[in-house]
């Protein structure tokens, strides 16, 4: 039984020495190769979720493939413009910056999914709360 055990082992490290796993992009992710609406679920600090509570007042960022993007309240959707800004994803460094006129928002991507992306803000961020990031839902 120790030997099975023993070359099982063998086999399995010998099979995943030396192997170089590339980086995935994270720009799809955002912008699904077009564009894409995201809903910001949770804004937290200090372990505290301070998003309201009904989705119909939270607020959205819709991320385009060209590099820009749209900050506004889900409220305010086709009645006015939101927040114009643009983004850059930096996918070697795992970060996102949105940079809007006199603003830059700096984020660790801490988890990025097809259905919910985790950002943690950087030191260097004008905004300080960690943000969670699910699509658009259906009502």
């Amino acid at each position: 039984m120790k030997y099975y055990f023993i070359l099982l082992t063998l086999f399995i490290s010998s099979c995943s020495i030396g192997v170089n796993l590339k980086n995935v992009p994270l720009g799809p992710i955002f912008h699904d190769n077009g564009s894409k609406v995201w809903m910001i679920d949770e804004v937290i600090t200090k372990g505290k979720n301070y998003s309201p509570i009904e989705n119909a007042d939270k607020d959205v960022i819709v991320f385009y493939e060209s590099g820009s993007c749209m900050f506004q309240p889900m409220k305010s959707i086709g009645d006015m413009t939101g927040r114009k800004g643009e983004y850059s994803v930096y996918s070697d460094e795992g970060t996102l910056s949105i940079f809007f006129k006199n603003e830059r928002w700096d984020f660790k991507v801490k988890r990025a999914e097809e259905n919910r992306i985790e950002l943690e803000p950087l030191k260097k961020s004008a905004f300080k709360y960690s943000l969670v990031l699910i699509p658009f839902p259906e009502f």
